[in-house]
């Protein structure tokens, strides 16, 4: 049985201890050298002069309760395994629900563009369900943590943002060391509870980053949108024929907390009963549990009637409630209406899980859909065509950005179908197939005689696209020198064919495409920045597959499209199996590659659902690859890493000594950056390293 002890006196840090000394070490990394000594002792440190009480009581679950250990050098995070069943357990949070703070959780993404922060969304459970940005700037370890089916659970790798969240129901942040597990020591976590109107637990938001300095201020930011995505999802989800918006009257009188910034909201049945609330209505109310006023009558509670309610309301007056505590509110009373649902409907094939929904098979010939369903849409796609369609009529010119095989190319043939210039000539270009000496011809076409075989002439692309849409895909592959004739172009509606001296006049609107990072692209002086500005009208982003919050729904919509072009009379359906796949693969061909999987699933089904035998074994080889890279990227992570202090009890000196050692060998000797790291000045460092007999 483990305990918690007090260090040593001669490893805690001392009041009267040098400056340098205390800058040195333990003013920058006091969870650091805590955690190395609970490494070596297996029991987390006492008192708050090494950890936070939120840190050590952490670890204090982690040894006790749990029964982890951090000797252990690499605790890998795994799915929570369904060991009865053989499989995977189901996600903990409903699929509606999943499908809506998905949605949500999309939403944010604009706000966390271009910077080195994933956004996270983990079931109650602490399996992760949803991520945006994949990791892509977190390493081999970073992008393994984000894998879809990743379990974030405390009790399985220790503490962390959002298995933390889950266990304390509030929001948390750690830094580093302070991670029970040795996998997070890179990082940053974060993580906020979501909350359902009953005040269950439905969901955990969280953020991961690589740069550890700013968890205190992404903190901030998770409690706002974890707020905001429980508002919006208690107004979507919540039971009740009516809703009571409450504010503070006087905002200066919730100054001391989030009241005043955040509507508290309850929902209450025809009877008048209380059937759910926000935390933020409950704070109002100065309730400190949902079931201090779960199912009791509004009257009760706000001494009012729901007659009186209706009655203001439909009188058009305000209403003012005062609670025991002293507070004055000012309320809205809405009736509630059923707003029809913008979120993707998974199948029922696929709303059953495991051996329920495999047991669940629509008879042959008919759909697996309810036969009053609605057509399934694309949501995103939709929401940046209504945009481009108003944006063409001012004939702005567009940038669509993202990964490859997203599909801005099937956005620009909508843009031009349903747009003001449907009917006229849609002409695309592939400036990446084109050859960099032929791109001028190409583009603004030739005259008779204006070079060996000429003899001719021909018109180019953008006299072909004269008063229609001309489409310049992988826009970021165009040679410099090419760009200022585009620039040139598309300022003054005029071209000149090359051989030729009389400018021609074009009417032509440009819609340009790039899986490349422009604004990258323009500080390496290998994209014109007045180009960019000059097509970047408006920019439209198209997420990659795995981020998408309407996937499932997508891929079932193809399938179904793919059964009827092949024109497939028996009923064929995807496997609980391979849904699993689906779902947690990540799709590094996007659309494009979702398409030519389910087109060769197809093929190979032979009974009447497809299994996992099915699948092409490349796609399969490809998951299987992805998951080896980031094995040998753990394996191949830098030698501080590696290093671990010796078992054995040290002295101060020794302690500090091995700090250094850790910052050199992990900034591979730079001495200005293992300064930064350890808090001191490259003197200082020197100093001591010259004191204690290190090296570079």
């Amino acid at each position: 049985m483990y305990s918690v002890v007090q260090m040593p006196n001669h490893l805690k840090p001392q009041d009267h201890a040098a400056p340098e000394q205390d800058a040195g070490l333990f003013g920058v990394d006091r969870p650091g050298v805590a955690w190395d000594w609970m490494m070596q002792t297996g029991q987390p440190p006492e008192g708050d002069d090494w950890v936070r009480p939120q840190v050590s009581e952490a670890w204090y679950r982690c040894i006790e309760e749990y029964r982890l250990s951090p000797r252990t050098s690499l605790l890998r995070p795994h799915a929570i395994m369904d060991f009865e069943n053989g499989g995977r357990t189901a996600p903990a949070t409903n699929l509606d629900v999943r499908t809506a703070l998905a949605t949500m959780a999309f939403n944010l993404q604009p706000v966390l563009r271009d910077t080195s922060v994933s956004l996270l969304l983990a079931d109650s459970a602490g399996t992760l369900i949803h991520a945006l940005d994949a990791g892509s700037n977190l390493g081999p370890m970073g992008r393994r943590l984000v894998r879809l089916g990743e379990s974030w659970n405390e009790r399985i790798i220790g503490n962390n943002g959002l298995g933390t969240a889950a266990v304390l129901r509030e929001p948390v942040a750690f830094d580093g060391k302070e991670h029970f597990s040795s996998v997070l020591h890179p990082f940053a976590t974060v993580g906020h509870p979501l909350f359902a109107h009953d005040g269950g637990l439905v969901a955990l938001l969280g953020l991961i980053t690589d740069q550890r300095s700013s968890a205190q201020t992404l903190l901030g930011f998770v409690r706002i949108a974890g707020y905001l995505i429980e508002t919006n999802l208690f107004e979507c989800q919540a039971p009740g024929a009516y809703m009571l918006r409450m504010r503070l009257n006087n905002i200066s009188a919730g100054l001391t907390g989030q009241d005043c910034l955040l509507d508290g909201l309850i929902s209450l049945d025809e009877q008048g009963r209380i059937v759910g609330a926000t935390r933020t209505g409950l704070n109002l109310l100065r309730a400190e549990r949902h079931s201090d006023i779960l199912s009791e009558n509004v009257e009760a509670v706000l001494g009012v009637t729901i007659e009186d309610l209706r009655a203001c309301a439909s009188r058009g007056e305000p209403i003012e409630l005062e609670i025991p505590e002293g507070w004055r509110l000012k309320a809205e009373f809405i009736v509630r209406r059923r707003p029809e649902k913008d979120v993707v409907q998974p199948s029922r094939s696929f709303a059953t899980k495991g051996a329920h929904r495999a047991a669940t098979v629509s008879t042959p010939g008919h759909s697996s859909k309810a036969a009053n369903a609605e057509p399934w849409r694309d949501a995103i796609l939709e929401a940046a065509l209504q945009k481009a369609v108003n944006l063409q009529k001012q004939k702005i010119p567009m940038l669509i950005t993202g990964e490859s095989g997203v599909g801005k190319d099937h956005l620009v043939r909508r843009i031009h179908a349903e747009g003001v210039r449907k009917g006229r000539p849609l002409v695309l270009v592939n400036c990446a197939a084109i050859p960099r000496e032929l791109v001028s011809s190409e583009l603004f076409g030739y005259v008779p005689g204006s070079f060996t075989g000429a003899r001719t002439g021909k018109t180019g692309k953008f006299v072909e696209a004269n008063t229609g849409v001309l489409f310049l895909n992988e826009i970021g592959e165009m040679a410099l020198d090419l760009q200022t004739a585009l620039l040139c172009a598309l300022d003054s509606s005029e071209i000149v064919p090359v051989g030729g001296s009389k400018p021609v006049t074009v009417d032509v609107q440009v819609i340009a495409a790039t899986n490349s990072d422009l604004p990258d692209c323009v500080r390496k002086g290998a994209f014109r920045r007045d180009l960019y500005y000059r097509l970047n009208g408006a920019q439209f982003w198209l997420p990659p597959l795995r981020e998408r919050p309407d996937k499932l729904g997508l891929i079932e919509h193809l399938w179904e499209q793919e059964v009827k072009a092949q024109h497939v009379n028996e009923h064929k359906a995807l496997s609980a199996e391979v849904w699993d796949i689906f779902e947690r693969h990540p799709w590094p061909g996007n659309v494009r590659e979702l398409r030519n999987v389910l087109r060769s699933c197809l093929a190979m089904t032979s009974g009447p659902q497809t299994l996992v035998s099915d699948l092409p074994n490349d796609f399969l080889r490809e998951m299987s690859d992805s998951a080896q890279a980031e094995e040998e990227g753990e394996a191949g992570l830098s030698s501080y890493a590696k290093w671990r202090p010796s078992p054995e009890s040290k002295a101060l000196a020794d302690w500090e000594a091995d700090a250094i050692r850790s910052a050199l060998a992990k900034t591979a000797g730079n001495v200005s950056e293992s300064a930064r790291q350890l808090g001191i000045t490259r003197a200082t460092l020197y100093h001591k390293m010259a004191r204690l007999g290190l090296r570079k």
